[in-house]
């Protein structure tokens, strides 16, 4: 349900989960890992199309982002007719994990919190790519020619530098295709395939936050 400025929306069928992110693979990995928690969500997830930049608004105009996201998320859920049942939003931090990684997802989520219910703000550490180093088995299951070095392994994630640069130039053996930013959601679904999704090879601060959130919700409305 949308809070102050929302428009009105006549509900025909179940609350929809509306994901915004910095682009379509970010969403696709929000989607795989929302479908494998709650399979009940197949079928209600939509997507927005809007560029995230939250982390790095001002006092001044963080509001009004928000509100411009809300507002786009609303009008989705309209065509479908329907209401809002969560607006998750995914931006990359670009940076390890530390205090101002925690202010910063505090501030934008009290902001998303304000103007939508069932909002999160999913500030991922470093970037998506840092999750995908806890599960080495759906990397090679991805690609026979990969493999995560096993000085990454059992690692926190969430802080080892550039993970991206870690997926193009590490895990594949001389001649053995690079990695692309198009596999990441490849990743992920062979992750939850092979059972890995549940029992990850170490920790990342905010793929605990991501399925915290997720744990939390009612899908059955």
């Amino acid at each position: 349900m949308s809070r102050r400025g929302g428009t009105a929306t006549r509900a025909t069928r179940k609350p929809v989960i509306v994901l915004a992110g910095e682009d379509g693979n970010d969403r696709q990995c929000l989607r795989i890992v929302l479908e494998a928690s709650h399979p009940e969500t197949r079928g209600r997830i939509v997507e927005i199309n809007e560029q995230v930049r939250l982390r790095q608004a001002s006092s001044g105009n963080l509001a009004a982002r928000v509100d411009k996201l809300a507002r786009l998320a609303e009008a989705r859920a309209t065509r479908e007719q329907a209401g809002i049942a969560a607006f998750f939003v995914h931006e990359d931090f670009d940076g390890v994990d530390c205090p101002s990684r925690g202010e910063v997802r505090e501030r934008v989520q009290h902001a998303l919190s304000r103007r939508v219910d069932n909002a999160h703000y999913v500030l991922a550490t470093w970037e998506v790519e840092a999750w995908l180093l806890q599960f080495p088995r759906a990397i090679t299951a991805t690609c026979s020619s990969w493999s995560v070095p096993k000085r990454y392994l059992g690692r926190d994630t969430a802080r080892i530098g550039d993970p991206k640069q870690v997926m193009l130039r590490e895990i594949g053996r001389s001649g053995a295709p690079r990695y692309r930013e198009s596999d990441a959601p490849k990743v992920l679904a062979k992750a939850v395939e092979l059972g890995e999704f549940r029992t990850p090879s170490g920790t990342n601060v905010s793929w605990s936050e991501l399925g915290t959130s997720i744990a939390g919700l009612a899908f059955d409305a």
